[in-house]
């Protein structure tokens, strides 16, 4: 295998999911395949299969990958804009204090912890809940609007920051905190503008459960005497 040099692993993006179910996945690295790369940038597509929680997951994912751009997105999440390569790494490029990048999220995150009830959610995407409809809030300013907390189904990087599975190490929780890990280390958490919803997420019906509440209280306990600096 040939060894990347340092200036290809700084053009390098790598998309990486934790997989348990094939069918959807196909469908997820299909819409990879369709993506336009600029000229110059090499891409990784990177499962992880058997992960315990989705942060021991991608914490591998760190150890396995040395490419600068990161791309953690759900086997359930389609991506549609085919010049997503471009717009993201230009986005990063430009604004070297973006450490995290996410489609949906909050400028603030309410006392709850939850962060689609806080009253400034921003972004869009097209969502599959057994019915087909858009997932529409607030259109994020340009170049991109700053965050307190994203949703999970896409989080992109161009700094690795370990993720907490120390605390979080289930399902739940691994993206509103990993928001705070990134504004801890003094890097901006945003949400670009899109003009039409950059992403399909073939979710289903989800709904809260008691597993939900255990990691809303642990990342209250963790986080919420931190919220009134983060949430800047």
């Amino acid at each position: 295998m040939r060894v990347k040099t340092m200036t290809e692993e700084e053009n390098s993006v790598c998309f990486i999911t934790c997989v348990n179910d094939d069918v959807l996945y196909k469908v997820c690295q299909d819409h990879l395949r369709y993506l336009s790369v600029p000229s110059g940038v090499h891409t990784q597509v990177l499962a992880i299969r058997g992960a315990s929680s989705l942060t021991s997951g991608y914490n591998q994912a760190i150890r396995l990958s040395r490419a600068k751009y990161k791309v953690y997105l759900h086997q359930d999440t389609y991506i549609m804009n085919r010049n997503f390569i471009h717009d993201l790494l230009e986005l990063f490029k430009t604004h070297p204090q973006l450490g995290l990048v996410g489609l949906i999220g909050s400028g603030t995150v309410p006392d709850s912890g939850v962060w689609w009830e806080s009253d400034q959610r921003f972004g869009r995407i097209l969502e599959n809940r057994n019915i087909y409809h858009y997932l529409t809030f607030d259109e994020a300013e340009a170049p991109f609007q700053s965050a307190a907390a994203l949703d999970g189904l896409l989080m992109a990087t161009q700094y690795d920051v370990p993720w907490r599975e120390d605390i979080f190490d289930g399902w739940h929780y691994y993206d509103v905190s990993q928001c705070f890990e990134f504004k801890r280390r003094g890097y901006s958490v945003g949400i670009p503008p899109q003009a039409e919803p950059w992403v399909l997420h073939n979710c289903g019906v989800m709904e809260r459960d008691l597993i939900f509440e255990y990691y809303r209280i642990k990342f209250l306990l963790e986080y919420g005497r931190n919220q009134e600096i983060l949430n800047k």
